[in-house]
């Protein structure tokens, strides 16, 4: 049988994560990890893996700044539930914006997690992305940026 609160709960997560994410919120990052997260992440030119909470913080403070923030979409979840731990996939349709390079990143990806009940709460022990397919795009002189989702006092 379909563990349906514990699969609602986990979607909850995760749009708390790519909230997180976008807004820059570290302590809201914290809050959906376990101490002891891991994160693997590969891309068209790039491909890390960070071990625990500290090496995570360090990626997304440095990787997510007022020059360089983005729009993370995660949809179409499949989820499996065993106790006190689960499975997702997740397909992902992000958009990043460089500043300091003058490019737009657009692109999609599958997330795979794993998460874990901790406390009775569900945490993500474990995620990362498989890039599907990556395009850049120039920034020109033409593009009017009016908000920005990280303030200039966050770095």
């Amino acid at each position: 049988m379909l563990d349906l609160e514990a699969i609602e709960l986990i979607k909850q997560l995760k749009a708390r994560y790519f909230r997180f994410v976008d807004t820059r919120d570290l302590a809201g990052l914290e809050s959906v990890f376990t101490a002891d997260a891991k994160a693997h992440f590969k891309g068209a030119d790039y491909e890390f893996e960070l071990d625990g909470w500290p090496a995570l913080e360090t990626f997304y403070k440095k990787s997510f700044t007022p020059n360089a923030f983005g729009m993370h979409n995660g949809h179409h979840p499949e989820i499996t539930v065993d106790g006190d731990t689960a499975a997702g996939i997740w397909y992902l349709q992000d958009i990043f914006v460089e500043l300091n390079h003058s490019l737009t990143i657009m692109g999609s990806a599958l997330y795979d997690d794993a998460y874990r009940k901790e406390s009775g709460e569900w945490k993500i022990a474990r995620t990362g992305y498989r890039r599907l397919w990556e395009e850049y795009h120039p920034r020109g002189d033409d593009i009017t940026l009016r908000l920005k989702p990280i303030p200039d006092e966050a770095t």
